[in-house]
């Protein structure tokens, strides 16, 4: 009876109205240590919430903090179970750090999983994907596969691009997170190949608002079902105003000009 408690999970983060989704991602410390916007998880949680989110993801650490914020607000979330440490030996190594069981213990309505494509230890990652893709349907879990190109001429070529989400895909993921390609037939590519859901990884801080949010209406003008958004948000001065700017583009089809009105750099 997994296909039931994986419908109501997605049902649980997907927006009612729209069926999109804007997903605030959270997991960045261990792998690049700490950084502007999360040195203070609690605070940044809760200007975040204010911004209305569909879900986030982190890890437990930081869940055990800010939990009882995310009840007060009725916010669903993911449990982050794997990092890898980017300033370490083995920078395109993931590492399981928890598992689908401890997710379904603390209420998660899925995990969240990162994956190199084409890194050295590919194939432990892809072996380890797969065993938590069961796990997810054993428990009636939500998996977001995180599929990233990695050691490519170019990463974001809509080839491998493509090639690592479907992985994703094929091996069980409910929805692909995975790098935007650079223009909305490019990412069309993507997202016509892959049989779930695909979603944008918002990738470092932009040098304008405007910037980033150009990315999001390509994104969601080649297919997305939503974007997944980190520094772009809590790394600006008002993390609140840019998901609403955000959830502008996504949830309202808004220009990206439109959505920024009123934001301040």
């Amino acid at each position: 009876m997994s296909e039931i408690g994986k419908a109501v999970r997605m049902s649980q983060i997907l927006n009612a109205e729209t069926g999109k989704l804007v997903i605030v991602a959270m997991d960045h410390c261990p792998a690049i240590g700490p950084c502007k916007g999360m040195i203070d998880p609690v605070d940044t949680v809760r200007k975040v919430c204010r911004g209305r989110p569909d879900t986030l993801f982190m890890h437990k650490g930081n869940l055990k903090k800010v939990y009882p914020i995310l009840t007060e607000n009725r916010m669903p979330f993911l449990l982050s179970i794997s990092t890898a440490t980017f300033t370490g030996p083995q920078p395109d190594r993931v590492y399981l750090v928890d598992t689908v069981e401890y997710a379904a213990r603390i209420g998660a309505s899925g995990v969240s999983m990162r994956t190199f494509f084409g890194a050295q230890y590919e194939h432990e990652m892809i072996q380890n994907l797969g065993k938590v893709s069961a796990e997810c349907e054993k428990y009636g879990l939500l998996l977001m596969a995180m599929m990233y190109p990695t050691g490519f001429e170019n990463d974001f070529d809509p080839t491998y691009v493509k090639h690592a989400a479907r992985i994703g895909a094929e091996l069980g993921a409910d929805f692909v997170k995975t790098y935007y390609t650079g223009s909305p037939e490019s990412f069309a590519q993507v997202t016509e190949s892959c049989p779930v859901p695909v979603v944008m990884s918002g990738g470092p801080k932009t040098d304008t608002a405007v910037d980033f949010l150009k990315m999001v209406k390509g994104a969601m003008d080649g297919g997305a079902v939503g974007v997944a958004v980190g520094r772009n948000v809590w790394q600006h001065s008002d993390p609140a105003a840019m998901l609403g700017a955000t959830n502008k583009v996504v949830h309202e089809g808004a220009s990206p000009e439109q959505a920024a009105e009123g934001l301040h750099e």
